[in-house]
């Protein structure tokens, strides 16, 4: 993400803090402090929504107004980011083998813990993203029925299964069976947000 892009992303959340809301309509003189942002505004919308940060519905009117809105990825973006910064620092760590070796699993950062070791084929789905992304979903259980209606059960299902899974790391085909099924439900949502970010966030776990 461009440097500009995550100083306009951050003001967003700093105002989405101070309305309580998702769907963020301001000015675009509340950005000055970006430099050449009048000029560079398109592109840094552009890219956001590249990034998956906000939806593709966002846009600036020729008064100067903008309209914003975030996505589930936007929202989290900088925690996000911080943890996949202390999860690279933790990786850093050479290791050096004589010999041949195969199935072997290393703990690092960790003491006096257990793991398990599961070998089967996880080349079609990423499993820790999917967590990822299945967690931020779930923080928004609550409000499932209000942005699904009636297909709010089916989606909390969809969930659950896809979360079964990827804690046993198992059978990615139905995994990413699953997610289509879930992006499926999500696109025919319309003016939902989270409905809009399941979907964006799908796209972002196969590119």
């Amino acid at each position: 993400m461009r440097k500009d892009s995550a100083k306009f992303l951050e003001i967003l959340l700093k105002k989405r803090g101070e309305l309580g809301q998702d769907a963020i309509s301001c000015d675009i003189n509340e950005f000055m402090e970006i430099p050449n942002v009048k000029f560079n505004v398109k592109a840094i919308l552009d890219d956001l929504k590249l990034c998956g940060c906000i939806t593709k519905a966002s846009s600036m009117y020729i008064s100067g107004r903008l309209a914003v809105y975030l996505t589930m990825e936007g929202i989290d973006y900088f925690q996000d980011k911080e943890k996949q910064y202390q999860e690279a620092r933790m990786s850093n760590i050479t290791n050096n083998f004589c010999g041949s070796v195969s199935n072997i699993q290393l703990q690092q950062g960790t003491v006096n813990s257990t793991q398990t070791q599961t070998i089967t084929d996880m080349e079609t789905v990423d499993f820790d993203k999917v967590s990822e992304f299945v967690a931020k979903i779930k923080k928004y259980d609550t409000l499932l029925e209000d942005e699904f209606g009636d297909k709010a059960t089916e989606v909390r299902q969809k969930i659950t299964e896809i979360d079964t899974l990827i804690q046993k790391k198992e059978n990615p085909g139905k995994v990413k069976m699953l997610l289509m099924e879930l992006k499926n439900l999500s696109v025919g949502v319309a003016g939902s947000l989270i409905a809009t970010g399941i979907v964006e966030g799908i796209k972002l776990l196969f590119i």
